[in-house]
């Protein structure tokens, strides 16, 4: 990872694909990489959800050649993180693909601290036991928020 020079994250996207379940059905996974650390989290999400909930927040973002890495700098960058942390954390436990548009609404209308909030807990059940325990937390947000 490259780090910037003026002690901001730099933050990078990279979607694969994926082969799950009992059909081995190929889908878009995102796994999230910062400077300072190495992977993060990764979770089942499109990229033209990411991309448009980027464009959405104003974010300042570069990709690459495939357009199958993004990378986010400026002052902004670990908000945005933080958000699409949430974003795909919660976009992976959804089947109705009519809530994303909902789910992603109110995510970019957190504020910080809530935002820090879902962020961490988020990483927390990540950490622990995984994809069930992102859900579980994605599940605690769409209710918290009214959007099941």
């Amino acid at each position: 990872m490259i780090t910037v020079d003026d002690g901001e994250k730099r933050v990078v996207l990279r979607f694969s694909i994926r082969k799950i379940g009992k059909h081995r059905k190929p889908v878009e996974v995102v796994h999230f990489y910062v400077s300072t650390g190495g992977k993060v989290f990764h979770a089942r999400c499109e990229r033209g959800v990411i991309s448009s909930f980027l464009e959405r927040m104003n974010g300042a973002m570069s990709r690459s050649r495939t357009s199958k890495t993004i990378y986010l700098e400026g002052a902004k960058a670990e908000e945005l993180l933080r958000k699409l942390i949430i974003l795909a954390g919660c976009r992976q436990c959804l089947r109705a693909p009519s809530k994303i548009s909902e789910v992603a609404e109110v995510i970019a209308g957190l504020g910080e601290f809530e935002a820090i909030f879902w962020y961490s807990k988020i990483l927390e059940e990540y950490e622990k036991r995984g994809f069930w325990g992102v859900c579980r937390v994605a599940k605690a947000f769409r209710v918290l928020y009214r959007i099941d």
